[in-house]
């Protein structure tokens, strides 16, 4: 896909004219017959609007399905955490579990998820795709969380850990609603 339609020097100095009558974006958008996008981009930020030397393609995602063996160690489960959890691929993974004698149980509604490892995968992201960093291979991408693991210190860890009597307080205390963790 191509890059879209940018606004040129006059469009924008209609913009800017309608901006000081204050005209809606969508009425500026109909008169000079663009989309609201376009408005809002060159609203933002009229100085910088048209420099990009994007291709206007979106940057591509280095995602590759993987599957953990996660029933081993957990043999009750979650439906709604059950992997590939659409209609008709489920019910492959229903056999799968069936055949393994692993019960699964219907998510309870308002369950939070109280995994405190949801913090460290959120840490874990956050580092490794820092700046809008992006990967061309799984291997990349496997050696930067590596790296970023090692730095997580055990002492956070060990706190996460410690804080699971307080994050049951909070939902017992909150009749399973949203906590601060």
């Amino acid at each position: 896909m191509g890059r879209g339609k940018t606004l040129t020097i006059p469009e924008r100095a209609h913009v800017d004219l309608m901006v000081q009558l204050n005209m809606s974006i969508s009425l500026m958008s109909a008169r000079i017959h663009c989309s609201r996008t376009i408005n809002d981009c060159y609203m933002s930020d009229p100085v910088a609007y048209g420099t990009s030397k994007s291709t206007g393609r979106a940057r591509k995602n280095t995602t590759e399905s993987v599957q953990i063996n996660y029933f081993a160690n957990n043999p009750k489960i979650w439906k709604h955490h059950a992997p590939n959890h659409e209609p008709n691929s489920y019910n492959s993974t229903r056999a799968f579990l069936t055949s393994k004698k692993i019960k699964v149980l219907d998510w309870p509604a308002f369950s939070p998820d109280l995994n405190p490892i949801e913090s460290v995968w959120d840490i874990l992201a956050r580092s490794v795709y820092k700046n809008g960093k992006q990967y061309n291979s799984i291997s990349e991408l496997k050696d930067a969380v590596k790296t970023e693991w090692s730095k997580i210190h055990p002492s956070y860890l060990e706190n996460l850990s410690n804080s699971m009597p307080n994050r049951i307080f909070q939902v017992i205390q909150k009749n399973g609603g949203v906590t601060s963790y």
